[in-house]
């Protein structure tokens, strides 16, 4: 039993550790409030897993990869969700295109 306290929080390491920074995040993470007038360029649902067990390990990869790919395709801004069905839930990201909206930044960043 105490082998397995060890391995958990080791393991959950692990998956923090998998991200690795090729470079500065290509856009500004938000929240939705404070990108509520600006253009939606896209949706991206990410991996899927089941929410109880804790998100996969391959997150940092996924936000990394998909802001460069919004980033291509106009966005200023993303923000991160959670698509939930039942037991099941996954990321989605949200990328939007704030280009000449003035935004609400009396809002923290993260706190909807």
């Amino acid at each position: 039993m105490k082998r397995l306290l060890l391995i958990i929080p080791l393991l959950g390491l692990a998956g923090c550790s998998a991200f690795s920074t090729k470079g500065p995040f290509p856009l500004k993470q938000t929240s939705p409030r404070t990108v509520k007038d600006c253009r939606k360029v896209a949706k991206f649902p990410g991996p899927a897993g089941y929410r109880m067990w804790g998100p996969p390990a391959a997150l940092g990869s996924f936000k990394y990869d998909t802001a460069k790919k919004a980033k291509e395709m106009g966005a200023t801004h993303i923000y991160w969700g959670e698509d939930v069905e039942g037991l099941e839930g996954g990321i989605v990201g949200v990328a939007v295109d704030c280009t000449g909206v003035q935004l609400d930044e009396g809002f923290n960043d993260y706190s909807e």
